[in-house]
């Protein structure tokens, strides 16, 4: 038999190991009550982050669809970039994919008969976790350019409010850089001339 099919039979026994691995990356407290509470609307990171696990062995086994890995990622990667974990910390749950595949099919792996086979699993879990990384740095992104968006909108509401700021003529007219022009004469504004 295998090694794929082997993880197949005992896929189970993988993700909850793999799971329990991933959870020792979380505080205690938060470990604790993540493994206990198994009810989707009490617990829903700890059931996505299960869930996506379970999705990314199939794929890890199928190792066919990049788009459909990616997507297995995000959800599990989403929740990690918004937690208070540096980079390497928020990606290492994809590495300990291998520590649970060793450990859970130890006797099987003591054999040798299967270090090949081993050995191209790890190399798919390393680019499963490039591929994490990617949707990583796009996570990061989209939090740190909603945080300037929000920064922006906070401080020109203050500004406005303080009459630091007001809004120029070109926002206020619809038209072309011409209707601008007309709305300053209209409103007494001089440009300054060139010289």
């Amino acid at each position: 038999m295998t090694l794929a099919q082997r993880i197949a039979n005992g896929k189970e026994s993988l993700v909850d190991r793999w799971y329990d691995l991933v959870l020792a990356t979380y505080p205690g407290e938060t470990a604790k009550l993540w493994r206990r509470n198994s009810d989707p609307f009490t617990n829903p990171v700890g059931q996505t982050t299960h869930r996506a696990l379970a999705e990314l062995v199939d794929h890890l086994l199928v190792w066919s669809d990049a788009q459909a890995i990616c997507t297995s990622l995000d959800e599990v990667v989403k929740i990690r970039a918004v937690q208070d974990f540096t980079p390497a910390k928020a990606m290492a749950f994809i590495f300990l994919l291998k520590k649970a595949l060793r450990e859970v099919f130890a006797k099987d792996l003591a054999g040798g008969g299967l270090d090949a086979e081993l050995a191209a699993l790890e190399a798919r879990v390393d680019n499963m976790a490039l591929m994490g990384f990617d949707v990583y740095v796009r996570e990061r992104e989209k939090i740190f350019r909603m945080r300037v968006d929000e920064f922006k909108r906070t401080h020109r509401m203050i500004f406005r409010k303080t009459g630091i700021m007001c809004e120029t003529t070109d926002s206020l007219v619809r038209g072309g850089p011409d209707e601008a022009a007309d709305a300053d004469e209209d409103l007494g504004i001089k440009k300054p001339q060139a010289r």
